[in-house]
């Protein structure tokens, strides 16, 4: 294995008198350097190669620092690259044996060092390029947020974001140019901050709320008041049944269709700062609302897309979790969103509407899953009395996308009483050893457009069976997956009506693709279709 050609040196405020000898032997033998202006001026006594200070926008500079791949090459970034640095950005293009790093001290770990709080003890986050309302919901009484700076203006903005949420009391720490000779700690509180910082900062918070302080609950199911909201919104005690039924983990996506408020897509996002959301709403209005409570919230990632479903899904990216609030009923409207998530991912519906219950029964019967009837009743004036006054009924679906090797039907049309069920549409394959999963994936919706049909299994030749290709494939469309001996094949290849010479001669079978779709009965509605090594063909049978 040859040597790493490119070094990636953290640097702090000290300069070269604080490398390692080895990092300081790397950054004097490269042939380029790259960095900040500031970061080359600290490195200045070791530079003899090359200074190449970053453009604005860095990545600008990226085609200039790959295209030396292979000649001894330095990157110096503040203190550790991997912290919130360049290091991730540089490691998405190189492959890990390309580059070595050696980082320096953080600034959160001289912060910590400074102020003798625990590292694992405290939150931590960059404003640097980033919004400041991500630090809303970590605003939990008593805890300990350290913050980079973007720039001498960062900490007033901080504190009147503080002030302006109820948390005026909070103690904020100051702490510039750590690590080198201009080094200063100063403190004070978010309602009295009234300080000139150094543009190379970073903050301190030990959280204090003031009365009425809007402290953002952990657990989902935030009060309504908690919205800006026309009444279109999922009350919260449904809301948190339904959190409870998407069961958000670390980095999903969610589709929120008819979003409305934003309530469920943004208590989403606030369970794991990486999970990420989708907004569909038509009303412009509602759209915009939606984008406001996020922001209020501390989620300003969320997605609004003013759009209808089913129409407004198109393009969008997989979905790892769906939730429609309303529209249900619409037509296409379940099924698009089915067929758009991926196996394994969960699928939540709530009505309110005999209409919208219908859909979710045939959806039921179609798809699995659980049907839950919810009734929440509050405490309401009656008179000069009290009582309990009912909220509207909501039935929730929810159910799970199976995985490959699992069958299911993929379309439940609403049927009325006496019509036949659905095809069931078999894709057969035939492909070469080279076949990619893209390529099998890309073929079979190719062939379902062509035939109008959604295809509910694979079938393939049993001499492919170790062709890891089909398997991906069938978990990619979400697919039961068949292989088929050589006996099920030549047994069907009389009703075949294309051959192919190629084919008869490496396999022994004329019409792969056809004999696995007809080998599993019924009839043949597309003759196979060719594109990418992969050959394509469509059967189907009807169960009664």
């Amino acid at each position: 294995m040859s040597a790493p050609w490119l070094s990636i040196l953290g640097i702090g405020e000290d300069g070269v008198e604080g490398l390692s000898p080895a990092a300081a032997t790397l950054l004097a033998s490269a042939s380029a350097v790259f960095g900040g202006q500031r970061h080359l001026a600290l490195a200045a006594p070791l530079l003899r190669g090359s200074a190449h200070p970053w453009p604005s926008p860095m990545l600008d500079g990226l085609p200039d620092l790959l295209a030396r791949r292979g000649e001894p090459t330095a990157v110096l970034a503040s203190g550790d690259p991997f912290c919130f640095g360049i290091g991730a950005t540089l490691a998405r293009h190189l492959a890990p044996e390309e580059f070595l790093c050696l980082p320096a001290p953080s600034a959160f770990a001289l912060a910590c060092a400074r102020l003798g709080w625990a590292s694992q003890d405290c939150a931590t986050l960059s404003f640097c390029g980033r919004p400041l309302e991500p630090l809303l919901p970590l605003l939990q009484p008593g805890a300990r947020i350290l913050a980079l700076s973007a720039d001498a203006g960062t900490p007033a903005a901080v504190a009147a974001l503080l002030t302006g949420q109820g948390f005026g009391p909070t103690r904020m720490h100051l702490l510039e140019a750590l690590g080198g000779p201009r080094a200063r700690h100063r403190a004070t509180t978010a309602a009295e901050f009234d300080l000139t910082p150094d543009p190379l900062n970073l903050l301190a918070l030990e959280v204090i709320p003031g009365p009425g302080a809007r402290i953002i609950p952990l657990a989902p199911g935030l009060p309504e008041h908690f919205f800006e909201q026309d009444g279109q919104i999922t009350k919260r005690e449904v809301r948190a049944v339904t959190l409870a039924a998407l069961a958000p983990r670390q980095g999903e996506l969610l589709w929120d269709i008819g979003t409305g408020s934003g309530s469920v897509a943004i208590e989403w996002m606030l369970r794991h700062p990486a999970n990420r959301a989708i907004g569909l709403e038509p009303r412009p209005d509602r759209a915009a609302r939606a984008a406001r409570n996020a922001l209020a919230l501390g989620v300003p990632g969320l997605r609004v897309v003013q759009a209808a479903a089913p129409a407004g899904l198109s393009g969008l990216p997989t979905p790892d979790a769906v939730f429609l609030g309303g529209g249900a009923a619409g037509e296409g409207v379940l099924e698009a969103a089915w067929a758009a998530l991926r196996p394994g991912g969960r699928l939540v519906a709530n009505a309110v509407t005999l209409e919208t219950e219908a859909a979710l029964t045939a959806a039921h019967a179609a798809w699995g899953g659980t049907l839950t009837r919810l009734g929440v009743e509050r405490l309401d004036r009656v008179g000069g009395f009290h009582g309990y006054r009912p909220a509207m009924t909501v039935t929730q679906y929810a159910v799970e996308k199976p995985r490959a090797g699992s069958w299911v039907t993929l379309s439940p049309r609403r049927r009325g009483p006496g019509e036949a069920t659905p095809p069931l549409a078999t894709a057969g394959l035939g492909l070469r050893p080279s076949a990619s999963t893209a390529a099998i994936v890309a073929l079979v919706r190719h062939a379902e457009s062509l035939a109008g049909l959604r295809v509910g299994r694979l079938a393939a030749p049993a001499f492919r069976r170790n062709l890891p290709a089909l398997p991906e494939a069938a978990l990619a469309l979400g697919v039961e997956l068949v292989f088929l001996d050589h006996d099920a094949l030549l047994a069907v290849q009389d009703r075949c009506p294309t051959r192919s010479e190629a084919a008869l001669r490496a396999t022994g079978i004329a019409s792969v693709a056809e004999g696995c779709a007809l080998a599993m009965g019924g009839a043949l509605v597309l003759p196979r279709i060719v594109e990418g090594g992969v050959a394509c063909a469509i059967s189907t049978e009807t169960i009664e």
